[in-house]
């Protein structure tokens, strides 16, 4: 008879998970700073004390909302760090502390399964390997947005009701005031330099004087006194003693958002709720002032330039500052407030359109030899990219894949359909093969700007086209191609709308 002998499988342990947990508290109140501590010390044992997991670590928001996802950096963070194959485990308090948005929530789930991730809610007790795992979710996620959207509705009744009453206290504190008992009491420094500010531009001081003088002669602890701080101050109906509430307003759905009230809801106007600074009299003039000011303002509408240049040095935006001469310059905010805080002088705006047109007859000269090797190289790139895109599709697919037959695999095991040294086989190859694939997938970078470099570069090419050197300055054409102006002491550098930095050197100094 013929002798069979069984060579039995060498059992191979599974790989250890590498298990990562995410926090998050809505505030920074020491309360809820404290509770983030206890969470990150829970997890850390959890996931250390477990010998089949790796502890990779503990990703924590502090004092951020659930509500949006666009500010959280260290959600962002596991989320890349789950795109390049680093993570196989996520464990979370529950699926409001990962996201109170319905839609939010789901589309990180899902993102998470399409790369084999899997992620466990602890309140909710389930967790997304399992087969209902997503119909699960989505209620829970429903139920934290309504309890989101209901607690935010009753805050707001509830505070609108304090404001009718006259007992709101905001916790924002203008300058010159401390809290006290819920009270703004004065603080005598502070308050003497905002008499300071109301008393000169009484007088006939301008705001940028104003704000120069500050920076001289009473420095801000930690900053720097700004033309648009000064401006604020002065409309602030704080200072003769009453309080302007909701002049602001957040939408009722998520995400939340702020914008100005502009009569969609009423305001409420607490007088003399404090001790004032300056007197009802002076105020109103300064009001009359600004306002009158304001109307003898020859361009209203913004001018080329504005929010176009830059400082070199600081990365300062360039602010308008006629001459007394009537002439036009612009110049690094920091350096009008104080010199010594930017050494970059004001640049005449005659300077700039005279260096515009001298770059743009350059370029224009020279337009075949730079532009034809540019959009041949851009081509090419953009055919490696499409290549690039099919492989990494292609990859996806097949995490995709693998991860559905990990998880049928547990299934079945859990179910008993499958002996153990099977399941240990099976499962440590499929492992393997999903750590190979997260590799070539963190490998393979993807480059979104070439398609759009591409159209601007022909955008740019076609203005150039277009007609014979310019002897004048077009603001049009300036806006069409200029994205961005940096000003030095030495020269003034244009980034054009498709990244080319060009340059020219500086004449009046």
């Amino acid at each position: 008879m013929l002798q069979v002998q069984v060579i039995q499988p060498i059992q191979q342990q599974p790989k250890r998970l590498r298990v990562a947990a995410y926090a998050r508290v809505s505030t920074k109140s020491n309360e809820q700073l404290h509770s983030m501590s206890v969470q990150t010390e829970y997890y850390e044992d959890l996931i250390q004390k477990n010998p089949n997991w790796e502890f990779v670590g503990v990703y924590a928001d502090e004092g951020i909302s659930g509500t949006s996802i666009k500010h959280r950096a260290e959600l962002n963070r596991l989320m890349e760090d789950c795109r390049a194959g680093m993570i196989d485990r996520i464990l979370v308090k529950s699926a409001s502390r990962m996201a109170r948005n319905t839609v939010d929530l789901l589309t990180l789930v899902r993102e998470l399964k399409s790369i084999g991730v899997t992620v466990q809610f602890e309140k909710e007790q389930f967790d997304t390997d399992s087969a209902t795992g997503e119909m699960m979710l989505s209620m829970m996620c429903a139920i934290a947005q309504e309890e989101s959207l209901s607690i935010s509705k009753n805050m707001k009744w509830g505070i609108r009701k304090k404001m009718q009453a006259g007992t709101y206290v905001n916790c924002a504190t203008p300058f010159g005031y401390r809290q006290q008992d819920h009270q703004l009491v004065l603080e005598k420094d502070e308050a003497a330099v905002v008499r300071l500010v109301f008393e000169k531009y009484l007088s006939g001081v301008g705001i940028a004087e104003i704000a120069r003088y500050l920076n001289e002669n009473h420095p801000k602890e930690g900053g720097w006194w700004y033309t648009s701080a000064v401006r604020f101050m002065l409309h602030n109906e704080a200072y003769k003693g009453d309080t302007l509430h909701q002049k602001h307003c957040t939408t009722d759905t998520l995400p939340f958002m702020a914008y100005h009230n502009e009569g969609q809801f009423p305001k409420y106007c607490a007088y003399k709720s404090h001790v004032a600074i300056v007197s009802d009299e002076d105020f109103d003039k300064v009001q009359q002032l600004l306002k009158t000011k304001q109307m003898s303002v020859p361009n209203a509408a913004p001018r080329v330039f504005t929010k176009k240049i830059y400082c070199a040095e600081c990365g300062t935006v360039f602010a308008q500052a006629s001459r007394a001469n009537g002439a036009v310059a612009w110049g690094c905010r920091k350096h009008l407030n104080k010199s010594s805080l930017c050494p970059v002088k004001s640049v005449y705006e005659t300077e700039l359109c005279r260096a515009f047109l001298y770059m743009y007859n350059k370029l224009q000269a020279n337009r075949a030899r730079i532009f034809r090797p540019m959009v041949d190289s851009l081509l090419q790139l953009k055919s490696q990219q499409e290549h690039q895109n099919t492989a990494r599709e292609s990859i996806y697919a097949e995490i995709q894949r693998l991860a559905k037959q990990n998880h049928n695999l547990e299934r079945i095991h859990a179910q008993g359909y499958i002996e153990d040294t099977q399941y240990i086989e099976r499962k440590t190859l499929m492992e393997q093969q999903l750590d190979e694939k997260r590799v070539q997938l963190s490998r393979t970078s993807i480059s979104r700007n070439v398609e759009q470099t591409l159209k601007s570069t022909r955008q740019i090419e076609k203005i150039l086209d277009s007609g014979p050197p310019v002897t004048y300055f077009d603001e049009h054409t300036f806006t069409e191609m200029v994205k961005k102006v940096s000003v030095s002491n030495t020269a003034i550098e244009f980034e054009l709308i498709n990244g080319m930095k060009l340059s020219e050197e500086r004449t009046e100094k």
